[in-house]
């Protein structure tokens, strides 16, 4: 086990009562998604080059426009640089949830982690708050969006 590599430097942290929550400039937590393939060889299905069915169906009943009002992604600003490999900036199709095409036209600058897109959502009004926490199948680990919770294991306790 190691310690993960740090979330990008405009990203805060929030104390809440399930851990410490990941959060956008203005507090917003950041939620990921996740998803198997409901198939026998059980695929992952939560990577932009992975058919949106089912992100679209849970996000916004398959409606692109709702899955953009309530789980919108968390835009990168112009200037901002992947940290490391894990946190990067990606370039998606809003439209598709695909990785859209160079110099696409209506295109976003988002932030991933480990390749896949990261959330907010609508409800959450406060700093902090987590009300699209665990929202899909099995509590959002099935398919469906968690929010990105951080361990303390491994802070720095010799003082």
């Amino acid at each position: 086990t190691q310690k993960a590599p740090p979330p990008p430097e405009e990203f805060t942290l929030q104390d809440m009562e399930i851990g410490i929550v990941l959060a956008n400039a203005r507090g917003k937590t950041i939620y990921i998604y996740n998803c198997g393939d409901d198939s026998f060889d059980q695929l992952a299905c939560d990577h932009p080059d992975s058919p949106q069915a089912y992100r679209l169906a849970i996000c916004g009943g398959g409606k692109v426009e709702r899955c953009l009002r309530d789980w919108p992604y968390v835009v990168a600003a112009d200037d901002a640089k992947s940290p490391n490999r894990t946190w990067t900036v990606i370039e998606i199709d809003p439209h598709t949830g695909r990785f859209a095409k160079p110099g696409q036209e209506g295109a976003l600058r988002v932030w991933a982690y480990r390749g896949s897109p990261v959330y907010t959502h609508a409800g959450d009004k406060f700093p902090g708050d987590i009300v699209g926490n665990a929202n899909g199948e099995f509590g959002g680990g099935r398919n469906g969006f968690q929010a990105f919770i951080l361990r303390d294991d491994f802070f720095d306790n010799a003082g």
